[in-house]
């Protein structure tokens, strides 16, 4: 996957709700170039580890071509599928209209589904480009993410800081639990 949006992407994660949310010295408080760098760093590898990114962006695949009319998306939620296109044997990509192709249960199991009147049947290409708005997802699993960010963040915040030689720092247990609560796997690739 690779993120193709061209605007900002808007943090899940807030500052402000960090320093609220950890118990962390005063003066470590007040260092909010460093704590937003471990926040973004975290909500990057949370979002990674899951699957699930927080905010809404777009993004691309690409995917090798064979006999299957569905596959699955690795990440949860798709909301839109934006472009198709398939390459040209030469380097460059040639676009494909998205009639006969749309996102089933983008939700639950996003799948990307090519109809029988998908005008890419006929075209050639061995390798086909998808490109979908994907991210934001349900309030239940944002929570769960949001502590496994903060979590994170704190850990390797504080370890950036530590005076006293220390191993690199892991994730600490409940980490590990929050990543796995929330983590999206795909049931299969292609059907």
């Amino acid at each position: 996957m690779r993120v193709i949006e061209q605007a900002e992407i808007v943090a899940g994660v807030d500052l402000e709700d960090f320093k609220k949310s950890v118990h962390m010295a005063a003066g470590d408080l007040d260092n909010d170039a460093a704590l937003q760098l471990a926040l973004e760093s975290a909500e990057a590898a949370i979002s990674t580890a899951t699957g699930y990114p927080l905010t809404p962006r777009e993004v691309e695949f690409v995917v090798t071509r064979g006999s299957w009319c569905r596959w699955w998306f690795p990440v949860l939620p798709v909301v839109e599928l934006t472009g198709l296109a398939l390459d040209d044997g030469a380097g460059g990509w040639t676009d494909q209209p998205l009639a006969g192709a749309w996102v089933q249960q983008g939700y639950d199991e996003p799948q990307l589904v090519l109809g029988a009147s998908w005008a890419g049947h006929a075209a050639s290409g061995d390798i086909l480009r998808v490109q979908a708005r994907v991210g934001g997802p349900d309030q239940p699993t944002v929570n769960r993410l949001r502590q496994a960010i903060f979590l994170l963040a704190k850990e390797w915040f504080e370890a950036g800081i530590a005076i006293e030689a220390e191993d690199a720092p892991r994730m600490s247990f409940g980490v590990h639990r929050l990543i796995r609560q929330a983590r999206y796997r795909r049931p299969c690739e292609v059907a």
